[in-house]
């Protein structure tokens, strides 16, 4: 019975990088534990306030089952999320995060600061699990300049993932939807299965 950590930015994150990997193990019996480091805030999109992403966060978590941890993330004086490489941030996450079987982080090729930070603060909080992967999500592993070692099969898993996807029609459309999956398409060619999630291992157990 494994657990798995998953140490992500924001809402919506884990849907898009690693849930139907994490539903190919749950299925297996495995404990899903999923860290988000920005709570539901002040969006710039005003059609998506910090009440909206929360109700859709928690109805992604209903359908999963999945254990869910919000980090208190400190805010701009605008309201923005203001997550910050500090020691300050880094006490406060150690009191969400536990050393697990397998931790899956943030890739740190990602542009996105809170995606850049979120796996700096984490990796020295995970290093005691036996294994670390980093996502290869779409859009950011566009630009990437590594390629994954680790390709997981989730076509019996794929519908649950959009199943998942479309708790946040704040954000996720259809046609970012259609990417998502065109993307796993790809990685499932690489793997020879119809869909497939990618990943960079950097700690394997022995």
């Amino acid at each position: 019975m494994k657990r798995i950590l998953v140490v992500s930015a924001h809402p919506d994150d884990l849907e898009i990088g690693c849930s139907g990997t994490l539903q190919k193990y749950a299925k297996e019996g495995a404990t899903i534990i999923s860290v988000v480091t920005v709570r539901p805030t002040v969006e710039v999109n005003k059609n998506r306030g910090a009440m909206t992403v929360k109700c859709e966060l928690d109805d992604s978590y209903e359908q999963s089952g999945w254990q869910l941890r919000v980090h208190n993330t400190d805010t701009h004086p605008n309201g923005r999320p203001n997550l910050q490489c500090n020691n300050n941030t880094m006490t406060a996450l150690a009191e969400l995060i536990e050393t697990t079987d397998i931790a899956i982080l943030p890739n740190p090729e990602d542009y996105h600061q809170d995606h850049r930070n979120t796996y700096q603060l984490a990796l020295p909080l995970v290093r005691h699990c036996k294994e670390i992967w980093c996502q290869h999500a779409y859009p950011y592993s566009n630009f990437y300049t590594t390629v994954p070692n680790l390709l997981v099969d989730i076509s019996d898993q794929w519908r649950f993932k959009k199943k998942l996807l479309k708790c946040y029609p704040s954000y996720l459309k259809r046609d970012y939807i259609n990417r998502i999956e065109q993307s796993n398409l790809s990685w499932g060619l690489q793997r020879d299965c119809k869909y497939a999630e990618a990943f960079s291992v950097i700690k394997r157990h022995a």
